[in-house]
């Protein structure tokens, strides 16, 4: 049998499983959605539920008329609620018969609300209206009635009535409505005894405070005083059977919801764990005929990628799809070597580009600095000719002087001073250029002054420097010395500089560099930074790789800083690290803890 054929079979057998697995897990997702909906209904249910238990406190606390008008809305909203909530258990006759319980317990306690609403009403919801501005208006009459008499003693008598009164219905105690009683008896006795004149005035007045008073205290306790008395207490102890009913309810919920939810899983993971033990033993026995080629394969791979000896080749067997990509490896492999040839050269071309380009900087530079102390010595040599020629003429005529021949005499010695000092002036810059180029060129293992390297290095590239507006500050005590690799120094210094000076000018402002070198615990630390445009952060994971460049089109090649890492990594046995942030610069760390120094004190 062809693999191919076998794949396709092992294939279907798998996609049949994935289809079964997807089915299976979008049906318990239904579940799942359905039950998360079901619990925020029960929520929405029980916000309702609460808001109508809890107008019976808001009732006891506030005693406003406009708790009617919050029945009626409250009322509404639970009622929608209900209606959703019975539409959501519609199969579950439990879950019905409860909701049910809770609907009959609901319309006892808003009955009873009801009722105390009205008796709200008539006892008044505020001190102007009802029963109860009814007895205290007549208590009030009576005061005017004892103050026309002018008797003390019925004055205070009828201050303590009123005083039992408040007492009473401040604290609701009964020992205060006992003293109101024996008051209004006393009260009794003293209009009949002492005003019998008044007596039928007065006693009008105070059976009509009596009648009053004790009309309200009646419907007051219909209401209920306190929790366990009248239609409030009826409501409380209806407030803690309901809740206890829609606790049911939801334990009730809750568990129809894990059991369904267990036996809906246990279903779906029966037949996923079928389709694919059947699956999965179909891709046994088809994968069973070609598992030895892939092992084969894979060793081979692995010895590969291990040894990087792409001359080995794989050379199996067969006739099948796995001896047909054999032999395609084969030719592969036989490419790769051809095009790892080809690539070696054109990277050591390029490095070879990248060294004579830094070269070429150097030079560069070195040309346009010895240009100008030259220049000034060719102009002071003929300055210096014509002088001669001045004095010729002058003595062939007879014409020369003391003080001329001394002018002359002062101007030849300056000419000559300002050549000397030009000539030195180019010999020193030659002296700089020969050590930094045959350094490059002929690499050896030298002790050298790292101040004195670096300062004719940027003496080379001065011309570089200038012309970028940029300054470079070095921070290396004199007396360091290294023995090393100058030219590969020389290299890694020039890279730094010239991408420095290339790459990292911001147009508005001059450029800053600042190199420093310590020794410190026994390891060399050289630090090189900018303050340029810095490094983009996507790119800051692979500057070090070749080709990697910002200026492809503008002639860049990518290899500097893959020059560097390698003179730093294997040639000089360090480490590096870049560090940036875009438009505040860059800061490359180097640390060799291979290489020789000490300190040289003058």
């Amino acid at each position: 049998m062809k693999i191919k054929s076998g794949f396709a079979i092992s294939q279907a057998g798998i996609i049949i499983s994935l289809v079964v697995a997807l089915a299976g897990g979008l049906f318990l997702y239904q579940q799942f959605k359905h039950a998360n909906k079901t619990n925020q209904q029960l929520m929405n249910y029980k916000y309702a539920f609460n808001d109508f238990l809890n107008l019976q406190t808001e009732f006891t606390l506030y005693r406003s008329q406009d708790i009617a008008d919050s029945l009626k809305d409250v009322r509404t909203t639970y009622t929608l609620e209900r209606v959703s909530m019975k539409q959501r258990l519609e199969q579950d006759s439990e879950a019905l018969l409860l909701l049910e319980q809770i609907q009959t317990g609901i319309l006892e306690f808003e009955s009873n609300l009801q009722e105390q609403i009205k008796l709200q009403r008539r006892l008044g919801f505020d001190e102007d209206r009802g029963l109860r501005v009814f007895f205290r208006q007549a208590v009030h009459r009576l005061q005017k009635e004892s103050n026309l008499l002018n008797d003390l003693e019925l004055e205070v008598l009828i201050l303590e009535i009123r005083r039992r009164e408040k007492d009473y219905l401040l604290r609701w105690e009964p020992k205060y409505l006992e003293n109101h009683a024996a008051l209004l008896k006393q009260a009794q006795n003293l209009v009949t005894t002492k005003y019998p004149e008044n007596k039928q005035t007065l006693m009008t007045k105070l059976n009509e405070y009596i009648q009053g008073f004790t009309q309200y205290i009646y419907h007051l306790e219909v209401q209920g005083q306190h929790s366990k008395q009248g239609l409030k207490g009826k409501n409380t102890q209806l407030n803690t059977i309901l809740k206890e009913r829609f606790n049911s309810l939801s334990m009730h919920i809750k568990q129809a919801q894990t059991e369904a939810a267990k036996k809906h899983l246990k279903v779906t993971f029966l037949f996923i764990l079928t389709t694919t033990f059947l699956s999965l033993s179909i891709s046994f026995l088809i994968n069973r005929r070609i598992t030895f080629s892939l092992l084969e394969i894979t060793s081979f791979v692995r010895k590969l990628a291990k040894t990087e000896d792409f001359s080995k080749r794989l050379e199996l067997k067969g006739n099948d799809e796995l001896a047909h990509f054999s032999d395609d490896l084969d030719a592969l492999l036989k490419h790769f070597e051809t095009l790892l040839e080809r690539l070696s050269l054109a990277q050591q071309r390029l490095v070879e580009d990248a060294k004579m380009a830094s070269l070429g900087g150097l030079v560069k530079g070195f040309a346009h600095e010895l240009n100008t102390p030259l220049g000034i010595a060719i102009t002071s040599e003929s300055f210096l000719r014509e002088k001669v020629e001045c004095l010729k003429h002058d003595f062939k005529h007879g014409k020369i002087t003391k003080s001329n021949l001394q002018i002359l005499l002062q101007e030849f010695d300056d000419s000559l001073s300002l050549i000397e000092s030009n000539l030195n002036r180019s010999a020193d810059l030659i002296s700089s250029f020969k050590k930094v180029a045959s350094h490059q060129e002929y690499d050896e293992l030298v002790e050298f002054d790292v101040r004195e390297f670096l300062n004719n290095l940027l003496s080379s590239l001065r011309h570089e420097i200038e012309k970028h507006n940029a300054t470079v500050q070095l921070d290396i005590p004199k007396g360091m010395i290294l023995k090393s690799y100058l030219g590969a120094f020389s290299q890694i210094f020039t890279i730094f500089l010239v991408n420095s000076l290339r790459h990292a000018q911001v147009p508005s402002r001059p450029l800053n560099i600042d190199i420093s070198c310590k020794f410190v615990s026994g390891t060399i630390h050289f630090r090189f930074s900018d303050d340029g445009v810095g490094i983009k952060e996507e790119l800051l994971d692979k500057v070090f790789e070749p080709f990697v460049t910002t200026k492809r089109g503008e002639g860049g090649t990518g290899l500097g800083l893959s020059i560097v890492y390698n003179l730093v990594t294997q040639r000089l046995g360090g480490h590096i690290e870049l560090q940036s942030v875009e438009n505040k610069g860059v800061c490359i760390y180097m640390h060799f803890n291979d290489i020789s120094f000490r300190q040289h004190f003058e």
